[in-house]
């Protein structure tokens, strides 16, 4: 999801990028030319960019990650949000990557 593992930046302006959800260095393909946002797709609009993307992303326990990065930001209760913490720090341990933010 964009801004969480994907990103697309200004070509040759960032090195290297690391996925939000899970930590991991993003694959990265250079100089692409076509839309980096819903409303350049609708306007055909090309726009170069290198696009950032993470390993993970799709796999399922990624996308449980994700779930619950969302919801620990949407949610008003600390309570809530820190036990959904140590979900998300049990589900990256869980898969050899970073414990958490």
């Amino acid at each position: 999801m964009k801004g969480y593992d994907v990103f697309f930046e200004a070509p040759g302006m960032v090195d290297k990028r690391s996925c939000q959800v899970c930590g991991a260095e993003c694959y990265v393909k250079r100089d692409q030319i076509g839309p980096t946002s819903w409303a350049s797709a609708v306007t055909k609009a090309d726009v170069p960019h290198d696009h950032f993307y993470c390993p993970h992303s799709g796999q399922p326990w990624h996308e449980q990650a994700l779930a619950l990065i969302q919801a620990i930001e949407s949610t008003p209760s600390k309570r809530v949000a820190a036990l959904m913490q140590q979900d998300l720090v049990e589900l990256r341990t869980g898969h050899g990557l970073i414990p958490g933010k």
